[in-house]
């Protein structure tokens, strides 16, 4: 009996994302709303998604705080290094504007166009590269994958808004709802 209760309790136990060393984030750490994208670079519905997400950050402002959470779920052989560029475009505080400059394109994306990309944004080119071929950051990419298994997250994007998970089709009106009411 007492073995059935350890497991039902187990069963219980819900797991939610956190902020984690290395997660990209902008907005207010007081927000009252935090938003967690689950994306890759490389997936055709993430592209499509970041028109609305970057219309919710428009309109909700200091109100929410939006975290990036990298999983290269995608077959592409470029899904991993591109989101090794992106996290290393993070120690020289430009991971959104990478993140923006990898979804206008994901068709083209290699080395050189992981190179060009932090040229454009005048990153530091010695440290960027740096980061890119030890594979600095393969350790946050490989635990954003065991915390999304740990969630049970099957598919990209995925967002969660505080302890709401939302899968499926995601667009500005269904998300402002949730926001909405987690605001009041």
């Amino acid at each position: 009996m007492e073995k059935y209760y350890r497991g039902r309790q187990q069963e219980l136990i819900q797991v939610f994302p956190q902020i984690l060393a290395n997660d990209p984030f902008q907005g207010s750490t007081d927000a009252k709303v935090t938003l967690y994208e689950y994306s890759d670079f490389l997936c055709p519905a993430c592209q499509a998604f970041q028109t609305d997400l970057t219309a919710l950050e428009k309109f909700y402002g200091l109100k929410v705080l939006y975290v990036f959470k990298g999983l290269p779920l995608s077959m592409n052989p470029e899904s991993r290094p591109a989101m090794r560029a992106a996290y290393c475009a993070t120690e020289q505080n430009k991971f959104w504007e990478y993140k923006n400059l990898l979804f206008q394109n994901p068709v083209l994306l290699n080395l050189q166009a992981y190179r060009e990309y932090a040229n454009l944004l005048n990153l530091n080119l010695e440290q960027f590269n740096n980061c890119l071929e030890t594979k600095k950051y393969d350790s946050v990419i490989d635990r954003n994958l065991t915390e999304a298994l740990s969630l049970q997250i099957t598919s990209v994007p995925t967002i969660y808004i505080n302890r709401q998970k939302i899968e499926g089709y995601l667009n500005f009106n269904t998300l402002k709802n949730i926001i909405d009411q987690e605001l009041r």
